[in-house]
């Protein structure tokens, strides 16, 4: 466990190299990135242009030569090293990300600044988005611009893909791992006079992951005869098909005018590595979107820029029980299969007009609606599950459920300079949401929020600078918490509020070292929870308050050519009123992270990342609030060009992930042990 001693050297050492925010994946690795193919118009603040908006808070990009140079294969890998971000796996098997103690279900995460998610929780399994199509990922924690629109209390998460550039671009890999594990890409891109295009397909699948050897099926929280039932080897249920598409189309006829469809396309089923007493699988779990977007300069002051989407999410989770007569545990069957059909369409509409340093003015309107639709088919099993002295669980189709809701943001942000060197950026936006269909249930009344927020930044010469900003945002219930029936929906709820501090700042000490920290605090009140009543039965509720607050430093270094090194850690406390003040579940106090790379001229690369866990609790399968330990994960890997010996712009690549086979688990059970894969990229 790392000692106050070590947290305070590290402190040290990042202070000492900063006196812009944490930008280590973006300053270090991402600086080689072919920005050609970056689509910035899935960008809703561009970062680039280095707004107060991006500069007064922390904003993380993480690159598309990260990605590839860490070996990851999934949007949820490639945030796991980011400081502030802690992913882990929910209980249907999906991964989740947190930032700063805040839950996904409190953030925005959006592909090419979309919404993206299931409208009933308000999520998606971000280990179903796979990096092949990603040019870079975005992530702005604290008082995030007011143009992102609503619910984004916890912060952002935008996942932007590659379009077509001026090189065309052809490139092919395959490569294969341990547990039946196939990969396959194409990605294809170029432009034609003033039309662009990229077109990415990718096809992954496993037969699952398997366990650390030194995993103990008589482990008395994961092991056999636990909720989870584990006698190692491959865990149940880990296996898994995963296809992408990702078609761009853009026409760019001049320097002031872009306009851009874009196609994103998931197709996967997996099983479910959670609970013995749940065994599920998805069958289907399909999510795709189109985006059209467009901008126009009118003149050198007045730039306007719109979005229209539609966003389809479709899954089936089907009981996959090992015995027929599900004798394993029948109380505990939830149904035969549960399918949501879900959409989101909405529209967006920014004006930006630059007037000087006192009216860098940028306006924006967004609208959004949620719409979900459900329906459980019980066998007899399931029914007599389900039935209870207010409901009659029939065999066969239950009956569909429908909800939505409408939400709406009218933002105003101001940038000004009053003094050379400080920046200042003013923003308020106007929420509202308005409850639409509700199944059988009353309408709720509409629920309107106003949330200002100030910030600033100050460069104290041409290497240092300062930052700080604080704001209040909010994030109304999602549908399920609403009107949910396995844990009872509320319609009565509050949306939750969040008041986020932070102050920060970062140096270039020498063109090859630069640091960065940053302190937050973030307040939260009407906190939603799970609760159960008197007779165990759950209910969302709003309960008093809790806190998040901690400290990320950050420093990265080019140690000689072609060796660089980038070092980040975070400290968190956390504390939940609702619990007698004891820490968040499942929210780690310390995390470090460590990223080397080599690159030598003969066409060898070598990366390792290293990143260390303390400090989380979870509530265990005897209702026992309890530590977790601490553990340590190591990736390494290596590539070699291979064109002198085989194909003309080629390399072999080999990825170890947990390359020590360390055994540990979260909040959901026992996590994969080591694993590789094997392959060859070709481009042409």
């Amino acid at each position: 466990m790392l000692t106050w001693k070590t947290i305070l050297i590290i402190s040290i050492i990042s202070i000492l190299g900063c006196i812009t925010p944490l930008y280590a994946g973006d300053e270090v690795a991402g600086q080689d990135t072919n920005n050609d193919n970056v689509f910035t118009l899935g960008e809703v603040v561009v970062t680039a242009e280095r707004s107060v908006a991006t500069t007064s808070t922390t904003v993380t990009e993480l690159s598309e030569n990260d990605i590839v140079a860490r070996g990851e294969e999934t949007a949820a890998q490639a945030l796991e090293q980011l400081p502030g971000v802690d992913v882990q796996t929910g209980g249907k098997g999906q991964s989740y990300v947190s930032i700063r103690g805040f839950d996904q279900r409190d953030l925005k995460v959006l592909i090419d600044g979309v919404p993206a998610y299931e409208a009933y929780e308000g999520l998606i399994d971000l280990s179903m988005i796979p990096t092949e199509s990603i040019s870079k990922i975005t992530v702005t924690k604290g008082a995030s611009s007011v143009l992102y629109g609503a619910n984004t209390m916890g912060g952002v998460v935008n996942i932007i893909t590659k379009k077509g550039g001026k090189e065309p671009v052809s490139e092919v890999t395959a490569s294969f791992g341990n547990n039946g594990a196939r990969d396959f890409l194409t990605n294809l891109g170029g432009s034609s006079g003033n039309i662009n295009y990229w077109l990415t397909y990718g096809y992954r699948t496993s037969d699952g992951f398997r366990l650390s050897d030194d995993f103990n099926p008589s482990d008395p929280d994961v092991g056999i005869g636990t909720a989870y039932n584990e006698d190692g080897e491959v865990r149940d249920l880990s296996d898994y098909i995963k296809r992408t598409i990702n078609a761009k189309v853009g026409y760019d006829p001049n320097e002031d005018t872009s306009l851009y469809l874009s196609f994103d396309y998931h197709n996967n089923e997996r099983g479910v590595p959670t609970e013995s007493s749940r065994y599920w699988a998805f069958t289907k779990w399909d999510q795709w979107q189109l985006n059209l977007v467009g901008e126009h300069a009118f003149t050198d002051t007045l730039k306007i820029k719109a979005r229209a989407f539609y966003v389809k999410h479709d899954d089936t989770l089907t009981d996959v029980s090992w015995d027929e007569d599900h004798t394993t545990n029948p109380k505990q069957k939830w149904f035969e299969t549960s399918s949501y059909d879900d959409y989101s369409q909405g529209a967006e509409i920014q004006g930006f007009l630059n007037l000087g340093k006192w009216a860098d003015l940028s306006i924006g309107l967004n609208y959004l609606k949620d719409d979900h639709k459900q329906q459980d088919y019980y066998d007899a099993i399931a029914a007599a599950a389900n039935t209870t002295k207010k409901y009659t669980a029939q065999v066969g189709f239950q009956p569909e459920k429908e909800y939505s809701a409408d939400t709406y943001t009218f933002a105003v942000e101001d940038e000004i300079m009053p003094v050379d060197r400080l920046s200042v950026v003013l923003g308020v936006s106007f929420d509202r949401f308005k409850p639409v269909k509700t199944y059988d249930q009353p309408v709720p009344g509409t629920i309107s929020e106003f949330n200002p927020q100030i910030g600033a930044t100050y460069d104290i010469n041409n290497n240092s600078s300062l930052h700080a900003s604080i704001g209040k945002k909010t994030r109304f219930p999602h549908l399920k918490e609403l009107y949910g029936t396995v844990v009872g929906g509320n319609p009565d709820l509050d949306p939750e509020k969040a008041l986020s501090y932070e102050l920060g700042a970062s140096h270039t000490f020498t063109k090859q070292i630069t640091g960065s920290i940053s302190c937050f605090y973030n307040d939260i009140s009407d906190l939603i929870v799970s609760l159960k009543d008197a007779n165990k039965n759950k209910y969302y509720a709003n309960v008093n308050k809790a806190s998040t607050k901690g400290i990320e430093t950050d420093l990265s270094v080019q140690i000689m050519d072609g060796f660089s090194g980038t070092i980040n850690y975070t400290y968190m406390s956390t504390k939940d009123d609702s619990n007698g003040g004891r820490e968040l579940e499942g929210k780690p106090k310390q995390r470090l992270n460590l990223d080397l790379r080599y690159q030598a001229p003969f066409g060898f690369t070598a990366n390792l990342q290293s990143s260390y866990t303390s400090g989380e609790y979870w509530e265990d399968n005897n209702y026992k609030w309890v530590k977790l330990d601490s553990f340590n994960l190591i990736n390494v890997k290596i590539t070699q060009d291979v064109t002198r010996f085989l194909i003309k712009n080629s390399e072999l690549f080999l990825q170890v992930n947990n390359f020590t086979d360390h055994n540990y688990y979260e909040t959901n059970g026992p996590e994969p042990g080591r694993s590789f894969m094997a392959g060859l990229t070709v481009r042409y």
